[in-house]
């Protein structure tokens, strides 16, 4: 062998050890074998790299990570609405597009079991998400009721489990995913039914409200206020609190925040809330206006209402829902903690694995939840 063919061999050599351990290094470093998921996270990466170099004078309170999700959202922007389609396609396009399973994968030793909650002639699909803490047995009897987001038309078990799998790890609780009906299969008031016979379901197994705390993100925080109305209305126990992540709660999108921070939205900049109203409730209802405490739960009242926690980020279109809610819930003398983040986006805590503001709130919820629990 000649001493050119010995070094190219031992170039190779070399080369196929280094490319061994990055094939190694990155899923363990990452936690998943996922191509695309690794992919979104190389990317990202490069993206923090790149803002780590090059500041941004005008919100210098955000890390680089965060700019660099940005980044990777705005590469990819939601699917436009085109109101002269069907809207059943845009939405199972929606669904298809809107997955969050390359962006946040469900960590292999999270247990997900599924159950058919009934109650009466009713059933509603549900899954625990089991994550909790071996060395701790602190909340581990503890029940969060998550109600997904994704304007009650996409969002499922695939979508959010990952998102649930950290909450149950961190909270060390047990999660219950509601899987409500969707729209437009299934109109207003499907899911506010299905959220409802879970609860009576819970309750009929003489599970104490003490042990439980309903959250929400974006229309899911919206239904969640809707399953508390409701339970109050039917005098009901309610459970022993609620988080809400950038609540949608006024389908009329009438807040002035739906025009200032449109701009600087990077997720809902193109909602268009006339048509999402309409999905929401389907053809016999459509006459009901959009300020209808039963499907706007911003004007119903929040008398009665257990302690609330309310997070919302001030580059989101629905900013002045949360203020509001926060405002009309203290003058009901509601024990209520507003978190208000500066330049961040809709439902930013979901994305805790790409940049640490969503980490610092999620600590902020469970040393909140600490305190209500104990």
């Amino acid at each position: 062998m000649t001493l050119f063919q010995n070094g190219l061999f031992g170039c190779l050599k070399k080369l196929t050890i280094i490319i061994l351990i990055v094939a190694i290094a990155i899923p363990l470093r990452y936690g998943s074998t996922s191509p695309s998921y690794l992919a979104v996270r190389l990317i990202h990466s490069m993206f923090s790299l790149k803002n780590s170099l090059i500041p941004d004078k005008t919100r210098p309170t955000l890390s680089a990570d965060y700019r660099a999700f940005e980044d990777l959202i705005r590469m990819k922007p939601l699917t436009k609405i085109d109101t002269s389609v069907d809207p059943l396609v845009i939405i199972k396009e929606l669904r298809l597009t809107m997955g969050q399973t390359n962006i946040s994968p469900k960590p292999a030793e999270c247990q997900i079991r599924k159950e058919i909650f009934k109650y009466n002639a009713h059933t509603t699909d549900g899954y625990w998400v089991s994550n909790q803490l071996k060395s701790s047995s602190k909340n581990s009897d503890k029940i969060l009721i998550y109600i997904h987001g994704g304007g009650f038309m996409t969002g499922d078990i695939n979508t959010y489990s990952g998102f649930e799998c950290y909450l149950s790890h961190i909270f060390n609780i047990n999660v219950l995913h509601v899987e409500y009906r969707l729209v437009p299969e299934h109109p207003y008031p499907a899911a506010v039914d299905d959220t409802i016979a879970l609860y009576h379901a819970l309750l009929d197994r003489n599970i104490s409200p003490s042990r439980m705390m309903i959250m929400g993100d974006s229309a899911g925080g919206g239904l969640a206020l809707q399953t508390m109305q409701v339970l109050i209305t039917r005098e009901l126990p309610v459970p022993h609190g609620v988080i809400l992540l950038s609540p949608w709660a006024d389908i009329s999108s009438s807040g002035e925040s739906y025009t200032r921070n449109r701009p600087i939205d990077p997720i809902l900049f193109d909602h268009n809330s006339t048509w999402v109203a309409a999905q929401i409730l389907g053809p016999k209802q459509i006459h009901l206006s959009h300020k209808d405490p039963l499907i706007s739960p911003l004007y119903g009242s929040f008398k009665g209402f257990p302690p609330m926690y309310v997070n919302v980020g001030t580059a989101e279109i629905t900013e002045d829902d949360s203020r509001e809610i926060v405002k009309r819930a203290k003058q009901a003398n509601v024990d209520v903690t507003l978190e208000v983040a500066v330049h961040l986006m809709h439902v930013y805590p979901i994305f805790y694995l790409y940049y640490p503001e969503a980490r610092n709130t999620i600590d902020n919820i469970n040393e909140w939840m600490k305190t209500k629990f104990d």
